[in-house]
């Protein structure tokens, strides 16, 4: 359940197009690429400084966190613009800080490539089919000029890019879950041993981190509920190639990075674990990713009824609003 970008601070930079690279090589050069550590460092031409307080940030603050950040490129024979990446939920300082010791530096010259944003995940676009084209004489012919803008330069554009994010965003969302469920699906069920207090594993997906969510958990948790949805046990579907009828696990605690790493490090709780885990059938659990604010709420108000106390049991106290927020209701 990715969070709507629209509610987040956007700093939309320009690469490898400033004066700079008609002669030498930009300390963006690295932006796209994952460092060793496993984070993405971004560099902000011209000069790695950037008004902060235009993504929500006070005048003194060394830094904001929560920003989409989208980099932009040149298309070929033109002045518009692509976008071919955008990072979620960065920090991103006000002045460009050393890159000395995160081996990002200029082979040529063997210069330190400075940074001013940090981010945990990048979604790479240059090879993604539908392109979005900045067409920068529908707005100003000018407008990266300074080779950034951020939201609310150009609100129109703002709503456009959000769009094709939220879109791109919910296309990955909806691959995963379902090679998460076929991996379900194939596999066989077994006694699972309590895993609540196992440390999650982390995988890199299109870009971003995520949780290696363990399908043989998600199986145990579906056969224990009988194989019936726990919105309602007379909701039919079909029976499997293993003889039983389909259904599909879903996390009640979205089962995001940033969500299994807040549980883990704040409680020493893995929300991967059966406890958390509900079954549904096919069309309810569709509901909860594709249906209107009102058909999610009423869904899972009845969800939390049912997984509330098994929440508690592994050390979850989680109120119903509280629960409504990780779904943006």
């Amino acid at each position: 359940m990715k969070n709507d970008l629209s509610t987040k601070p956007l700093l939309v930079v320009d690469l490898n197009s400033g004066k700079y690279w008609n002669e030498k090589i930009g300390h963006e050069c690295y932006n796209l690429e994952r460092n060793d550590d496993g984070n993405f460092y971004g560099y902000c031409p011209p000069n790695d400084v950037i008004d902060i307080t235009k993504l929500k940030a006070k005048k003194d603050d060394e830094f904001v966190d929560g920003v989409t950040v989208v980099y932009v490129t040149k298309t070929k024979g033109s002045s518009d613009r692509e976008i071919i990446a955008f990072c979620e939920n960065s920090r991103v300082y006000h002045y460009g800080r050393s890159g000395i010791g995160l081996n990002r530096n200029i082979p040529e010259t063997g210069e330190d490539c400075s940074y001013s944003i940090v981010s945990n995940n990048l979604t790479d676009l240059r090879t993604y089919k539908k392109k979005f084209i900045i067409k920068i004489a529908d707005y100003n012919t000018s407008m990266f000029r300074m080779q950034r803008f951020f939201n609310g330069t150009y609100p129109k554009l703002d709503k456009k890019i959000f769009l094709y994010l939220n879109s791109v965003l919910e296309i990955q969302e909806q691959e995963d879950d379902l090679t998460y469920q076929n991996e379900i699906q194939n596999a066989n069920f077994s006694e699972i041993k309590d895993n609540s207090r196992t440390k999650p594993e982390y995988t890199f997906g299109s870009g971003s981190q995520a949780v290696k969510k363990n399908a043989k958990v998600a199986k145990s948790a579906i056969a224990k509920a009988g194989y019936k949805c726990a919105i309602d046990v007379l909701h039919k579907t079909f029976d499997t190639n293993k003889g039983v009828p389909y259904m599909e696990g879903h996390h009640l605690i979205p089962c995001t990075y940033s969500n299994a790493k807040f549980y883990w490090e704040k409680h020493g709780i893995n929300i991967d674990c059966e406890n958390n885990i509900v079954s549904l059938c096919p069309t309810c659990h569709r509901q909860i990713h594709f249906g209107s604010k009102e058909e999610k709420k009423i869904i899972i108000q009845k969800l939390y009824k049912i997984k509330a106390q098994k929440l508690e049991e592994v050390g979850i106290n989680l109120s119903l609003n509280d629960l409504m927020d990780l779904y943006d209701i």
